[in-house]
C-alpha cells in the first residue's frame, strides 16, 4: 500500500459526485421527461417538448454528465471496498460500469425526439402526427433501456452493499440500506418486464433513493474509516 493513498479524501470526492449524480440524475427524469410527457397524447408531448426545447436539452446535457461523472465514483468504491474482497469488489465494478455504458448508449432515445421534431427538412415528407408517434416511441425506448440499465446496477449495489458490512471501516446499517437499494432496483426491473402493471411505483424506488442518499451523504461527510481501511489492505 502507498503512503500516498487518502482513502478519506477519495471517499468525500466520491460522495460529492454521487450527489451531484442524484441531483442531476433525478432532475433530467422527473422535471424534464416525465414533466414534458403527456400520457397517451404523442401530439401533446411534441408541443409541450419544442414548447420547452431548451429545458429538454438541459435534461439531455444533465443525464450525459451523470453518466460521466459515474465513472470515477464507481472506480473510487473500488478502492475503497477491493480490501474486503478484490474480486467481489471487481464484479461489482464491472457491473456497474456495464449500467453506465447502457445509459450512456441509451442517451440518444432522450435526444431523438429533437432530431424528429426540430423541422429538419430531411424529414419534411414524414407527417408531423406520425413524427410526434416516433418521438414519443423514443421516450419509451428509453425507459426500456433505463430499466435494463438498472438491473445491471441493481447487482453491483448489491455486492457493494455485502462487501460495506463486512468492511469494518463502513457502518453495517449503511451497507445493508445499500444492498436493499440494489435489491429494489432488481425488483423494479423484473416488475417492469414481466408484470407491467403492478401498482408499486414509485414507491419500490423509495428504498433505493434512501439508501444511495445515505452512502453518498456518509462518503461526503464522514468518508471512511482510515485506521481500519489501511488495516485491511494491508492484511489483503
Amino acid at each position: 500500500m502507498k503512503r500516498t493513498t487518502f482513502p478519506r479524501l477519495e471517499a468525500r470526492i466520491a460522495g460529492l459526485l454521487y450527489i451531484a449524480i442524484i441531483i442531476l440524475g433525478g432532475w433530467a427524469e422527473v422535471g424534464v421527461r416525465q414533466g414534458l410527457v403527456v400520457i397517451g397524447d404523442p401530439a401533446a408531448t411534441a408541443r409541450a417538448i419544442m414548447a420547452h426545447e431548451s429545458l429538454f436539452r438541459l435534461g439531455f446535457t444533465a443525464e450525459m454528465i451523470t453518466n460521466l461523472i459515474a465513472i470515477p465514483v464507481s472506480l473510487i468504491l473500488y478502492r475503497l471496498l477491493a480490501p474486503t474482497g478484490r474480486f467481489l469488489a471487481l464484479i461489482a465494478v464491472v457491473f456497474d460500469l456495464t449500467q453506465n455504458t447502457i445509459n450512456a448508449m441509451n442517451a440518444w432515445t432522450q435526444f431523438a425526439p429533437i432530431t424528429l421534431l426540430g423541422g429538419s427538412p430531411d424529414l419534411a415528407a414524414i407527417p408531423h402526427a406520425q413524427l410526434a408517434a416516433m418521438a414519443r416511441l423514443a421516450l419509451k425506448w428509453h425507459d426500456v433501456g433505463f430499466s435494463v440499465a438498472l438491473g445491471f446496477f441493481g447487482v453491483a449495489l448489491l455486492i457493494e452493499g455485502w462487501l460495506m458490512i463486512r468492511s469494518g471501516y463502513f457502518p453495517r446499517w449503511l451497507g445493508a440500506l445499500y444492498a436493499l437499494a440494489g435489491g429494489c432496483y432488481l425488483a423494479n426491473n423484473f416488475i417492469f418486464f414481466l408484470a407491467p402493471h403492478l401498482p408499486v411505483d414509485p414507491w419500490i424506488m423509495l428504498p433505493s433513493l434512501i439508501g444511495e442518499g445515505a452512502v453518498s451523504l456518509w462518503l461526503l461527510i464522514v468518508g471512511v474509516d482510515e485506521a481500519k481501511w489501511r488495516q485491511a489492505a494491508v492484511a489483503g
